[in-house]
């Protein structure tokens, strides 16, 4: 029988591979290096000893330099987390893992990004993980015994094509690097809720990003089921009523926002620094003084969205966006971005729209100049769903 790679579980070879991993590695060895945790950091490199060690050292280092231990201590987070952040730890599942609900959806991303600096960009990644980390080592020493891995429920309810700005996604996958690189098997189940149409395309720009065991881990809950799939999991009483249980907060939410953090729009008021700029890759056109030019973009697939990015070299561009079914017939035309001036030569233009049906999607830039020539430098791209299905769990979960 196939052992689990965990503690009191492991076959003859993979006892052996973790003997061999101590030796190789006792220059740097500690007590707190428990075979628990030398173990999370085997299975993530499937027990190749070359690549193991590797993660090992690299991590050692990262903690050294980046004053890990003391990160929760020392370091304050910025306003913006305190206050539009989201998610939050509710408890423990019915095997006893530390359960954290994330309502992504309510999350303002292009806020987010514009609030902080870059170094609390770097710190906040690392004190989000050991936040994390505290959780299931509390959880751990209260029930004495070693609980690894934790249920996270992602409510992705409100998920826009806003979501697929390219700073955010990055923001996302960031976090999930860092916690694959230095908290291995830290997740135990990973459940969506509410998912609407255009999440494939969101996971499908997130999923190259995630490790392979970590993909796996990953479930998205059927509508009409979701909340009998949660309760199986998770005690009602312990479940905030939201989320299919029967908690709610002394003042009766539903939401229990004193335990999870709500997000909202995050006002300008808090931003420190202009809109992203990424002008990596952009195609250069130049458009005549008076003159257009349409670029013609086919989607194939049911609920896609478009990004953009563009600037100028000086002055406004008008940008347009219609739609038509029909590629012969010219008539048949549905406005998605009504035709408005942009300023766009010192902060780019960036955004995305729904492309929920299969057609031609013309993207229209007009040179509103009667004299002068202008240069476009333009990236736009169709974002499709992820190659293959997550999988789904159903009431039988």
């Amino acid at each position: 029988m196939a052992g689990t790679g965990r503690v009191g579980n492991l076959t003859k070879d993979q006892e052996a591979k973790l003997a061999k991993f101590k030796e190789n590695i006792k220059d740097v060895l500690k007590d707190k290096h428990t075979d628990h945790h030398l173990l999370r950091f085997l299975r993530a490199r499937s027990f190749n000893l070359k690549k193991t060690e590797e993660m090992f050292r690299e991590d050692i280092e990262w903690r050294a330099t980046n004053k890990i231990s003391s990160i929760l201590k020392d370091y304050k987070p910025p306003e913006v987390f305190e206050k539009h952040w989201v998610g939050g730890n509710i408890g423990c599942d019915k095997d006893g893992h530390i359960v954290i609900i994330s309502n992504i959806g309510a999350v303002d991303p292009r806020g987010f990004v514009y609030s902080v600096t870059a170094d609390d960009a770097t710190k906040l990644g690392m004190f989000i993980a050991q936040e994390l980390y505290r959780f299931a080592k509390e959880n751990s020493k209260k029930q004495g015994r070693y609980v690894e891995g934790m249920t996270m429920v992602f409510d992705v309810e409100g998920l826009t094509a806003e979501y697929l700005w390219r700073p955010g996604i990055r923001m996302f996958t960031d976090l999930t690097n860092l916690l694959e690189q230095h908290y291995p098997e830290t997740i135990k189940t990973v459940y969506i809720v509410r998912a609407p149409a255009i999440f494939p395309v969101a996971y499908g720009l997130v999923k190259p990003f995630l490790h392979e065991n970590t993909r796996k881990k990953i479930k998205v809950l059927k509508s009409g089921v979701w909340e009998e799939v949660l309760r199986r999991k998770i005690d009602p009483e312990v479940l905030p009523k939201h989320w299919g249980g029967t908690r709610v907060d002394p003042d009766g939410d539903p939401k229990c926002p004193s335990v999870i953090k709500q997000g909202g729009k995050v006002p300008e008021s808090m931003y420190v620094k202009n809109h992203f700029t990424d002008e990596e890759n952009l195609t250069k056109i130049v458009i005549p003084a008076g003159s257009a030019k349409d670029l013609k973009y086919e989607v194939r697939e049911a609920n896609c969205a478009i990004r953009y990015q563009f600037k100028t070299d000086e002055g406004e561009i008008i940008f347009g966006i219609v739609y038509r079914k029909n590629p012969k017939d010219k008539t048949d035309i549905s406005v998605i971005f009504k035709p408005e001036k942009m300023f766009c030569n010192v902060t780019p233009a960036d955004g995305e729209v729904d492309a929920k049906d299969l057609g031609i999607y013309i993207i229209r830039f007009e040179n509103p100049a009667k004299m002068t020539a202008k240069t476009l430098s333009y990236s736009i791209e169709v974002l499709e769903g992820a190659e293959e299905e997550l999988e789904a769990a159903d009431a039988e979960d």
